[in-house]
């Protein structure tokens, strides 16, 4: 049996959905919250598969609406032949790319993404106190590049919860990179995302374990990764997988409130994160749920480089996912992503309060820093203060 990414899996997939009575169409929140029949599920696969049969030649145009998808997986759940259209899209960017008629918007993407790249691992050493940095340790903290580029400031809760949770002394990522490379791959450009994933499972090589707190990092690191032949003999975990089996150890203060978690499409549909993030909270609040959630969640718009290549729909996806909350009379959202978390918050509504896992449990919990986590920083940095987010414009 041929493997659903062989070139003949693939076309196989393309002639489903082309063919197929768009089962999925529920499913899609790009084309639910853009309102655009082209980017329906079935639509973007024979968009793919006219190009791909030379039936319609490419073009940036005809190639547009293979940009309109998150990656998020929620096709695949109502797809009765589990057909993987985010990623199939996303090998079709990489063919419009390599034809020079990849997205306007995406220009000179690796150069950006390196130099973004670069800008956030010296930011993590403005916020990190200079012993809280390494690599050579046993467990390790890779937040991100959204959560140190638009929440640096929860690093810190990060690092006094570990504190709290486990005997090891878990120190952030000091390893001249803040992303996993997953925009590389979204984006269009597999080349410089296996040399990219090649370096950073170098780096973090020498830690036992990786905490990873965004979800598409963490599915990356997994399994695209080894998918390019990348060894990572690092064992890598979600923030709530690690706290799961330590929350019994932290302090606790319910705060008798009730919390909704929404659940990060890349953590629940990818690495099959569910029940972890719920029995962290459940510890300390009472988990309500969101109509659509689990493997059912739907996507804040976060993912695919959508917020580069279609701005005011991610946002519209993030505020319709708020929407049923508000609804509600609001409260407080919780999630397990720097994306989500950022997405969310600047597109919520009065009333709905959106944050980190990491950052409520720590504030649940009483964690404080210790007493060397208010020492000096990185030599010749200087704490920043915090930096209000920034538009979408800003993402990677």
């Amino acid at each position: 049996m041929s493997s659903p990414f062989s070139p003949e899996g693939v076309a196989k997939q393309l002639d489903y959905c082309t063919y197929c009575p768009k089962m999925c169409r529920l499913a899609c929140p790009v084309s639910n919250a853009s309102a655009r029949e082209t980017l329906i599920p079935q639509a973007k696969m024979d968009t793919l598969n006219q190009l791909r049969r030379g039936r319609v030649p490419w073009s940036e145009p005809a190639a547009e609406p293979l940009w309109g998808c998150t990656g998020c997986r929620h096709c695949t759940v109502y797809c009765e032949h589990d057909n993987e259209p985010g990623l199939v899209l996303f090998s079709g960017r990489a063919e419009a790319t390599s034809r020079g008629v990849g997205h306007p918007r995406l220009t000179d993407y690796p150069a950006r993404f390196r130099n973004r790249d670069e800008r956030l691992a010296e930011r993590v050493r403005e916020h990190v106190p200079r012993d809280r940095l390494g690599a050579d340790t046993t467990v390790t903290f890779f937040p991100g590049c959204d959560a140190i580029d638009k929440a640096p400031e929860g690093i810190s809760k990060a690092l006094s919860l570990f504190d709290a949770a486990t005997d090891d002394r878990v120190q952030v990522a000091d390893i001249g990179r803040a992303c996993a490379g997953y925009p590389l791959l979204a984006a269009g450009y597999p080349d410089m995302f296996r040399w990219h994933a090649a370096k950073v499972a170098g780096d973090l090589k020498r830690a036992r374990t990786a905490i990873v707190g965004c979800s598409a990092c963490v599915y990356t690191m997994r399994t695209q990764y080894a998918a390019e032949g990348i060894n990572v003999s690092t064992e890598v975990l979600s923030v709530p997988e690690f706290l799961a089996d330590r929350i019994s150890r932290t302090p606790k203060r319910n705060r008798g409130e009730s919390v909704y978690y929404h659940d990060p499409c890349y953590l629940s549909r990818y690495a099959g994160v569910v029940e972890a993030p719920r029995r962290v909270l459940a510890q300390i609040a009472d988990v309500r749920e969101f109509s659509w959630s689990g493997v059912d969640t739907v996507c804040c718009g976060g993912g695919g480089m959508l917020p580069k290549t279609m701005p005011e729909t991610a946002d519209a996806m993030a505020a319709q996912r708020l929407r049923e909350i508000a609804q509600r009379g609001g409260g407080t959202v919780v999630t397990s992503c720097g994306t989500c978390s950022y997405m969310l918050a600047r597109n919520a509504p009065r009333g709905v309060e959106v944050t980190d896992l990491h950052a409520y449990v720590a504030d649940a919990a009483g964690a404080q820093p210790s007493p060397d986590a208010t020492g000096d920083r990185a030599p010749g940095a200087e704490p920043s203060a915090p930096k209000r987010p920034s538009s979408t414009s800003d993402a990677p």
